[in-house]
C-alpha cells in the first residue's frame, strides 16, 4: 500500500506470529473459514462499487 500511497487491509488464516517460520501452519477449517470471509467481504465491496458508479 505505501508504495502507491494507499491504505491496505491484510487478512488470512493462521497465526501471523508464525509467518515464515518452520512452525507456520493452518488448519483446513481455518482455511475454509477465511475463504468464506473473503467471499463475503469482496461481495460487499463489489456491491458498494456498483452503487457509487
Amino acid at each position: 500500500g505505501p508504495f502507491w500511497g494507499q491504505n491496505i487491509v491484510a487478512y488470512g488464516p493462521g497465526d501471523s506470529r508464525l509467518d515464515h517460520t518452520p512452525q507456520e501452519h493452518i488448519r483446513v477449517a481455518e482455511y475454509m473459514h477465511a475463504i468464506d470471509v473473503l467471499e463475503l467481504v469482496l461481495g460487499e465491496l463489489a456491491l458498494q462499487g456498483e452503487t457509487t458508479q
